[in-house]
């Protein structure tokens, strides 16, 4: 009877500790789901920062080892927003990466901003549209020259995958570069990538943007990390700095609207070119070409 008392008083106390956990959960995917409701209009945000930053954390060369850029957009008095200002900082090593320094500059741009533009990019930021597709790419990437492929194969050290050593032999290299321009197995290239919210963590490099949104009742910011893929997918977001289990989303459209917020001479609007996967698949097919189930 005392054991029974005792498992009783167990489980009841399980059960409660349970239900504290799952509460919490729910309060957190509640919360979560409101911070997405004030992505569709722009009166409670105050501040929108993009940042984006890449380069070495450990065991740097000399000379400039990591680069960072931010842009700052405020509201104005008026309810309109206006990206107010870039800053670059460059980190700086010497003396045998003994001596380091920063160097940081901040340019005021005061422009105005597109509210529509703006409204447009925050909601692409909360929708998960899984839209990371050669249907969707297929008017917003170029078809890679012969000399861009060769040029990659190289680079790979695998150029003589597709150099030519005999009139059979360049038919058959042909084949493959025709292939790669036509973006056979876009769609396996694509289920190579890991695009859930567990993303791999590398030591001693980095290379990454995040967009955090202010508003009146909390912080909310967005991770996009390109050493995972080029184009920085998928979108990882965060609530007041705590970490959202199992919400990662897929948007390219994210990609496209941060561009039409920044200048085109910065670093970040190079990083969001979606022309950058190109390159990107390139170098898987060759990689892969020869794996088994890609075209010979």
């Amino acid at each position: 009877m005392a054991k029974c008392r005792w498992l009783l008083k167990f489980c009841t106390k399980k059960y409660i500790v349970n239900f504290k956990y799952n509460m919490k959960k729910i309060f957190l995917i509640i919360v979560f789901c409101s911070s997405i409701s004030f992505g569709q209009t722009l009166d409670t945000i105050r501040k929108i920062e993009i940042y984006y930053g890449y380069g070495a954390q450990c065991f740097p060369r000399d000379g400039i080892y990591a680069r960072e850029e931010r842009f700052v957009f405020n509201k104005c008095d008026n309810g309109d927003f206006e990206l107010s200002a870039q800053q670059k900082r460059r980190h700086i090593s010497k003396q045998n990466a003994t001596v380091f320094s920063k160097d940081s500059s901040t340019t005021n741009l005061n422009k105005k901003c597109n509210s529509k533009i703006l409204l447009d990019f925050i909601k692409s930021l909360n929708e998960n549209k899984q839209n990371f597709s050669l249907a969707f790419l297929n008017s917003k990437i170029d078809k890679p020259s012969k000399h861009k492929i060769k040029m990659i194969a190289r680079k790979m050290d695998k150029f003589y995958l597709l150099e030519c050593y005999g009139f059979l032999d360049c038919e058959h290299r042909n084949k493959i570069i025709d292939s790669i321009q036509k973006f056979n197995h876009f769609d396996q290239f694509v289920s190579s990538m890991n695009l859930t919210n567990n993303q791999m963590i590398l030591i001693g490099y980095y290379d990454m943007a995040r967009i955090t949104i202010t508003s009146q009742n909390n912080i909310t910011s967005y991770d996009f990390s390109f050493v995972n893929n080029v184009i920085g997918q998928p979108i990882i977001k965060s609530y007041n700095k705590k970490y959202l289990i199992n919400y990662a989303c897929v948007n390219l459209e994210a990609n496209e609207k941060i561009r039409q917020l920044i200048p085109k001479s910065s670093m970040t609007y190079k990083a969001f070119d979606l022309k950058r996967i190109t390159e990107g698949y390139i170098s898987w097919y060759i990689e892969h070409l020869y794996s088994g189930i890609y075209e010979k």
